[in-house]
């Protein structure tokens, strides 16, 4: 039976962000505990799979989230920058979340409902093709790839990939840790075959 293509793209787990600032690409951003536990639990999942290369994010919670899955299969990830956080609103990054609406008027909403806001140093469909190049790059070499980012840049590149619209970028977005399983079709887009997520810490 020959070999089918598959990619993983999983979320980094969950941040250490007491502030509750937007820390998009800012350094210095670990894992909190939660999210320590949630990415060994991904891990373990991901230790069931064969995976031939974990790409990651270059930014500290993706590499973090990489190396948990990679260790597991006695590979080093491969830090790709084609992965970053998405540049839509960089003006954000530092602000707390709850001065957001205050501070820049109207954007929060606008993104939360179409997906996107004027005057980043990105639009959303940049971020979706600089990410799906480097995936598709990483199967061209590689028959499974697990590939490790960030909330929209995951969802954009798995809506690109599925066939969907980058409209639904809002639409039921992966968790913190969460796995999407998509298999490479004949003909058409890849095929969502999964989507697994961690279960939340107890209390």
């Amino acid at each position: 039976m020959p070999h089918t293509d598959r990619i993983y793209l999983v979320r980094h787990g969950e941040v250490a962000n007491p502030n509750h600032v937007v820390y998009g690409d800012l350094p210095g951003f670990h894992l909190s505990p939660t999210g320590v536990q949630q990415v060994h639990l991904t891990a373990v999942r991901l230790a069931e799979v064969e995976l031939d290369l974990v790409l990651s994010s270059p930014l500290t919670r993706a590499v973090e989230t990489a190396t948990a899955i990679a260790r597991r299969h006695t590979l080093q990830p491969v830090v790709e920058a084609r992965l970053t956080e998405s540049g839509q609103f960089p003006h954000w990054t530092g602000h707390r979340w709850n001065s957001i609406p205050e501070t820049f008027p109207n954007e929060l909403e606008t993104y939360l409902v179409k997906a996107h806001i004027a005057g980043g140093s990105e639009q959303l469909e940049d971020v979706a093709e600089r990410y799906v190049s480097a995936v598709r790059d990483a199967i061209s070499e590689h028959r499974s790839v697990a590939v490790v980012g960030h909330q929209d840049p995951v969802q954009a590149a798995r809506l690109v990939l599925t066939g969907r619209p980058l409209s639904e970028l809002r639409r039921d977005p992966p968790s913190h840790g969460e796995v999407l399983c998509l298999v490479a079709s004949t003909h058409g887009p890849w095929i969502e075959e999964s989507r697994w997520c961690p279960e939340p810490a107890a209390n």
